[in-house]
């Protein structure tokens, strides 16, 4: 990924101290973060919060922040990990009461699990950058079908389309992201 010049000027602004700046680029990144969060949890709630505590470091660690980075790599790097540190918290109180001794580990290697890793991030960017090339209706209907699993029918209500419409609509969305990945 390429940082951008509006990209590098913002970082540049925002080491300053430039609360404009800093909303400038939370509006830019702020939705395609949160696509690329909810590709990790399952909770809304964990992916605004993810999100919220990156821009949150960022202005609040601003003057020790590097002065060349590829903004967009480090925004969706520290988004990932904040997301599965988040993800591994709530887990833990949920697993108090399992049985662990049917479980049978799965073992792999260090180099299988980072590669493994990687290649999802970089899927993961992918299907975000795609994501905000469609349409607000587009993805609202993704979010409501893959997301919050809404019927068609519920969908449809929502959007003000027909049934019909609406499962067009998400198949054509489905199409157009599998073109781009």
């Amino acid at each position: 990924m390429e940082n951008t010049t509006t990209d590098i000027l913002l970082w540049e602004q925002i080491k300053k101290g430039d609360i404009t700046a800093f909303e400038k680029l939370y509006d830019i990144y702020a939705d395609v973060l949160l696509t690329f969060a909810l590709q990790y949890t399952n909770e809304p709630s964990i992916a605004k919060d993810a999100i919220h505590d990156v821009f949150l470091d960022i202005y609040k660690y601003r003057t020790g922040l590097a002065e060349s980075v590829n903004v967009k790599s480090y925004l969706f790097k520290i988004t990932q990990r904040n997301v599965l540190k988040k993800n591994k918290a709530s887990q833990k109180i949920f697993h108090l009461n399992t049985d662990y001794s049917t479980l049978t580990p799965k073992e792999a290697s260090f180099e299988e699990t980072l590669i493994e890793e990687e290649n999802n991030l970089e899927l993961n960017a992918k299907l975000a950058f795609a994501m905000q090339e469609l349409t607000e209706k587009q993805r609202k209907a993704l979010f409501y079908r893959f997301n919050e699993d809404k019927p068609y029918e519920e969908i449809a209500s929502i959007l003000g389309i027909s049934i019909e419409s609406c499962r067009t609509l998400i198949y054509r969305c489905l199409k157009e992201l599998r073109k781009k990945l």
